[in-house]
């Protein structure tokens, strides 16, 4: 078995530990807002990858030179309190079944980004797979935006902001799910670098989490407190395990990084939308529906990706 092969088989758990977590999130978002959610999870996922990475790598976790930090500190911005935040927000708004299919194009993102900044081989069955996966995309969005109903959850305190976002729920989910997916996209290549020339895969994940939790508590520092405290503590351990399954998720992309080039691991991201799926639909049927057009759209998403990952072999 070759290395890019292993890795990308490797890579296949990181759609069930996203996948799982998105939907648990899902639950836990009820009651609390997403910036909230966002740190609690962060903080929770730190955790339980730092004490891994402690017991496996001690004296990498205590040696590590300015420039590593700096790496660290960029990847974990753009991740978390930019990516999962956007992430949060759209699952929030759009529930886990519209966001997830766009969630799902980040590898688009990435193999791009692979291929222009790392130069990584593309063919045409990868541009092929690529047009496929924005086409599903395409078909999720409009499927919904013929849906006028406004959401009935709030993600801010009462504002001008809040006002703005409770009349057009979906547009600012959208542009979430957008934003989420622009930055996930850009994790790969910048993780790819980084478990290469700076650390151990679970070392690269127990810092960008660390930083990813610094600046979201910063960013919403004033009100995790009293969310928390007013949040039911049902939804404050949903959200904490969803932090922990996407922990365990950052570092299982950062191994599968380090085996195999960027077009190889990142398309298997796009499998969140059949894990999520499949699990909203034996579990959460009263929260989510599926319906027609978000099956073929998830279907094209899918379909993409493979395309993509066959053609990265080729």
């Amino acid at each position: 078995m070759t290395e890019g092969l292993f890795g990308a088989l490797i890579a296949l758990l990181v759609p069930v530990c996203f996948g799982t977590g998105m939907v648990v999130v899902r639950i836990g978002l009820q009651h609390m807002p997403p910036n909230t959610g966002n740190f609690l999870s962060l903080v929770s996922g730190w955790l339980v990858v730092t004490l891994l990475a402690f017991a496996i790598y001690p004296s990498q976790m205590l040696d590590m030179k300015w420039i590593a930090l700096f790496g660290f500190a960029l990847i974990g911005f753009i991740n978390f309190p930019v990516g999962r935040f956007f992430n949060f927000v759209s699952i929030k708004q759009l529930g886990v079944l519209k966001a997830a299919p766009i969630l799902a194009a980040a590898p688009v993102v990435s193999t791009a980004e692979g291929i222009f900044f790392l130069n990584e081989n593309a063919n045409g069955v990868i541009l092929i797979g690529t047009l496929i996966s924005i086409a599903g995309v395409v078909v999720v969005i409009r499927g919904d935006t013929r849906t006028t109903e406004p959401s009935t959850i709030d993600i801010v305190n009462e504002g001008t902001s809040s006002n703005f976002i409770k009349r057009h729920p979906i547009l600012i989910g959208y542009l979430a799910a957008i934003g989420a997916c622009l930055a996930y996209g850009t994790i790969p290549p910048l993780g790819r670098v980084a478990v290469a020339e700076l650390a151990e895969p679970i070392v690269t994940a127990s810092y960008t989490l660390l930083f990813g939790s610094i600046f979201m508590g910063l960013l919403a520092s004033k009100n995790i407190p009293r969310d928390l405290k007013s949040a039911p503590l049902f939804s404050s351990g949903l959200v904490a395990l969803s932090g922990i399954l996407m922990g365990v998720g950052v570092s299982i992309l950062y191994f599968a990084l380090s085996k195999a080039p960027v077009v190889v691991v990142s398309p298997v991201f796009g499998l969140n939308v059949f894990v999520s799926m499949i699990i909203v639909r034996l579990f959460l049927q009263k929260l989510e529906k599926v319906n027609a057009q978000l099956v073929l759209g998830s279907l094209l998403v899918v379909g993409g990706v493979a395309a993509v990952i066959v053609g990265s072999q080729i």
